[in-house]
């Protein structure tokens, strides 16, 4: 099959439902778990309004995921009536929603109407985005604080809000940063998809363009053609430059290696569900995605909120068009924590191991395998190639 062809073919059709939809379909948060976990701070559940800060605090330690991955800051204030009332963000209701239940079982009167949700709907249509400068380093507040990681030409960048001149964005290693808005080309959800299909090339060392633009080792830009000394690459403002070979070389095929990771997962569909299990005899979610790659020799750790933190940032719930055959997702439960992952298999289909047996799920409303809760807890996607 032709590298064409099979971009194509890999790509999701994109039948998603309806917001409103998923949002009805989100499971309730059980509130005996919260309960549970208040507890632990406070035994008899009698808060104090003083300690708000601490039990924020407390449920970020316990119930939020790696906040250098997922958006979270969120402040209390405590007005005169005792009331507190929380400011700030989180990436998903579902955090919100856990948030606001567990204080409200320690008795506290508690307003979370000013935690926004991201992304920022001020953002509009231009949600994504490349970096446009060689590099540069994003930090954990906007122009300041501590630095996250480094960006480099043309990395693709998920944006979920902007401050003072500045965008918070998820990297391609999906760590949260700002970066400066001068520094990130913005784009529609289209050019994005359009300048990341296709051949890649990655940048072996660092080299200049004709133009005299810097490119850093590791950077990847999207391949046009090539000769036996010459690499012919796309730039972000639609420009083909040249690049040595001896600097450059075009992404190897992996799509034999994402077929064999599949052919070796759905051998375990119909497998019975077992907590912990990894092998055909009883599996679980985690176990049956870490198989499935141990198998071309990629070894993923053990557990599902593990495992998010390998790969490429490929699809968040708010994008999910670049789903490819072989990405890994990642789903959370009622509190907000990662509790589940899948592999995609293209065509909005999915395999998981759940209870009873591993099974094919749709992300698309129209097919009768469709799980609507599970849609609705999908957050993110990796790509491990």
């Amino acid at each position: 099959m032709c590298s064409v062809c099979f971009a194509l073919w890999m790509t999701t059709s994109a039948c998603w439902a309806d917001d409103n939809v998923l949002q009805k379909a989100r499971p309730p948060i059980e509130l005996e778990k919260l309960e549970e976990l208040a507890r632990r701070i406070e035994p008899d559940l009698r808060g104090q309004v003083t300690r708000a800060k601490q039990y924020i605090e407390f449920f970020r330690q316990q119930l939020a995921n790696d906040t250098r991955l997922f958006a979270f800051q969120v402040k209390a204030k405590v007005d005169a009536d005792d009331r507190v009332r929380l400011d700030g963000y989180v990436e998903f209701p579902e955090t919100r929603d856990a948030l606001l239940g567990y204080l409200k079982t320690m008795s506290l009167s508690v307003d979370a109407s000013n935690i926004r949700t991201l992304p920022s709907a001020s953002l509009g249509a231009t949600r994504l985005g490349f970096v446009k400068v060689p590099h540069r380093f994003s930090t954990s507040e906007p122009g300041r604080g501590e630095t996250v990681t480094e960006c480099l030409y043309a990395e693709p960048v998920y944006l979920l809000d902007e401050v003072d001149s500045h965008l918070l964005v998820h990297s391609q290693d999906g760590y949260l940063g700002f970066l400066p808005s001068s520094d990130v080309q913005r784009v529609t959800a289209s050019e994005f998809e359009d300048y990341l299909s296709g051949p890649r090339a990655n940048v072996q060392s660092d080299c200049r363009t004709e133009s005299g633009l810097s490119l850093q080792a590791g950077t990847q830009l999207t391949w046009i053609e090539e000769t036996d000394q010459t690499i012919f690459v796309a730039l972000l403002d639609g420009s083909h430059v040249s690049l040595p070979k001896s600097r450059c070389q075009k992404a190897a095929d992996r799509s034999e290696t994402i077929e064999q990771v599949l052919r070796n997962a759905l051998a375990l569909q119909g497998t019975r569900y077992q907590w912990g299990g990894k092998t055909s005899d009883g599996i679980d979610c985690s176990g049956l995605v870490q198989t499935a790659f141990q198998s071309v020799g990629v070894y993923l750790p053990r557990d599902s909120n593990q495992q998010f933190l390998m790969g490429r940032l490929t699809a968040t719930r708010w994008h999910t068009a670049g789903l490819r055959r072989g990405d890994t997702m990642y789903f959370i439960g009622a509190h907000g924590r990662i509790r589940h992952t899948g592999i995609y298999l293209g065509n909005d289909q999915y395999l998981e191991a759940v209870s009873p047996v591993a099974k094919i799920t749709s992300l698309n409303p129209r097919d009768s395998n469709y799980d609507a809760r599970r849609h609705a807890s999908f957050v993110f996607a990796k790509r491990l190639f």
